[in-house]
C-alpha cells in the first residue's frame, strides 16, 4: 500500500512536470528531459533505489523501445505507462541519448554471498547468451541488469513470472523457480565495483 501511495505521488509530479514542457512548445534538451525522470531514477539516471532501476548507460534503442511499449500500452507498467504517454518519440530519443552518455554506478547494496555464488552458475548455464559479462554489458536490446537494486529485480522477476510481462522465447522456455531467481538477485546484486561497468 505504501509502495501504491509513494507511486501516485510521484506519477502526479511527473506528469505535472511533463505537461509544462509540452505546453509552451520549448524544445527540451535530453538532459532537461531526463531531469524529470530523476524523483524516481536518481540524478542523471543514478537511482538511489530500491524499486527503481538505474538509467545512466542505458543503451540508446533499448531505452526508446521500452519508453513506447510504456506508452502503447504493450509492456507491463505500473506506473510508466502513464508517465510515458505525455512524451513524444522524438523526446524519449533525447532522453536517450543522455542517459546513454552517463556512466553506470552499480547499487551499493547487502547480499549473501552463498546464494551469489549460486547465481553466477545459473546466471553462466541459463543468462548468458543475452546478458552477457555478467548480466554487465549493455547489448542494444538488454539493459545492464548486474548492479541494479536487488528490490527492483525481484519485482522485475515477479512481473515476467506474474504479469505477463513481455519476455524472449529463450526467457519463457527456462522458467526458472523463485529459488532460482532469488540466487540471480543476489548475484546481479553482489557485482559491485563501477571499474568492471566499463566499456569501450
Amino acid at each position: 500500500m505504501r509502495r501504491n501511495r509513494l507511486k501516485a505521488i510521484v506519477v502526479a509530479g511527473l506528469l505535472t512536470a511533463g505537461s509544462a514542457a509540452v505546453a509552451d512548445n520549448t524544445p527540451l534538451s535530453g538532459e532537461m528531459l531526463a531531469f524529470q525522470c530523476a524523483g524516481c531514477h536518481g540524478y542523471n539516471g543514478h537511482s538511489v533505489g530500491p524499486a527503481t532501476p538505474s538509467l545512466a548507460g542505458f543503451p540508446q534503442e533499448y531505452f526508446v523501445d521500452s519508453m513506447m511499449g510504456y506508452k502503447d500500452g504493450s509492456r507491463y507498467a505500473t506506473i510508466m505507462d502513464r508517465v510515458a504517454i505525455g512524451y513524444t518519440e522524438e523526446q524519449f530519443e533525447a532522453m536517450a541519448e543522455f542517459f546513454a552518455a552517463q556512466p553506470y554506478l552499480p547499487a551499493q547494496q547487502d547480499f549473501d554471498p552463498e546464494l551469489a555464488e549460486r547465481g553466477a552458475a545459473i546466471h553462466d548455464e541459463h543468462c548468458n547468451t543475452c546478458h552477457s559479462e555478467g548480466g554487465r554489458y549493455p547489448e542494444p536490446d538488454t539493459a545492464p541488469i548486474a548492479g541494479q537494486w536487488m528490490p527492483y529485480l525481484r519485482d522485475s522477476f515477479e512481473d515476467f513470472r506474474e504479469h505477463g510481462r513481455w519476455q524472449p522465447r529463450g526467457m519463457e522456455r527456462r522458467l526458472l523457480s523463485v529459488d532460482d531467481l532469488e540466487a540471480l538477485v543476489h548475484y546481479y546484486g553482489s557485482q559491485q565495483d563501477p571499474a568492471a561497468y566499463v566499456f569501450d
